[in-house]
């Protein structure tokens, strides 16, 4: 099974720890997130892959900000 792929419609916050404790990145309308964790429940970050990152978003932000590319 692949993972979920999200459209993000409105731009957005990712977090990592790859460049340093909390470093944002704003994540333009427009891009595809692929979810490496999951399910979108709750209010919680979750792990999705960007750009070529491994970032954390918001579950709530990609519920509210992006579509589910079936």
């Amino acid at each position: 099974m692949s993972a979920a792929r999200y459209r993000v419609r409105e731009s957005t916050i990712a977090m990592s720890r790859d460049e340093g404790p909390g470093v944002a990145y704003t994540v333009a309308a427009g891009a595809i997130v692929e979810l490496r964790s999951g399910p979108l429940d709750g209010d919680r970050l979750v792990e999705v892959s960007w750009n070529g990152k491994s970032v954390m978003m918001f579950t709530q932000d990609l519920r509210s900000r992006a579509d589910l590319i079936e």
